[in-house]
């Protein structure tokens, strides 16, 4: 299943902790009109490329269905970011 929320927490010097959720449907609602424009394009050039658009498109969900439980951490002397998306 693709994920649904991202959690973006921001530390600063004093250790301040900022989080911002960040609602994924939401931007995944909004992608799907986009997508659905493209979609004719980017099997034409699946075909013009010799990939198979069906396998491509089965890739891709793939590669979106793993995002889930992907934390990410920067570290720096005056601040700190983590990116964690459920």
């Amino acid at each position: 299943m693709i994920p649904f929320v991202a959690v973006v927490s921001l530390r600063n010097q004093e250790s301040r902790t900022f989080r911002l959720w960040i609602p994924l449907f939401l931007v995944w609602m909004l992608l799907l009109p986009v997508a659905i424009l493209l979609s004719p394009l980017i099997f034409i050039a699946c075909l013009l490329c010799r990939v198979n658009p069906f396998r491509a498109f089965g890739m891709m969900w793939q590669i979106l269905s793993t995002l889930t439980d992907t934390k990410l951490e920067l570290e720096h002397h005056a601040a700190g970011m983590s990116f964690h998306i459920l």
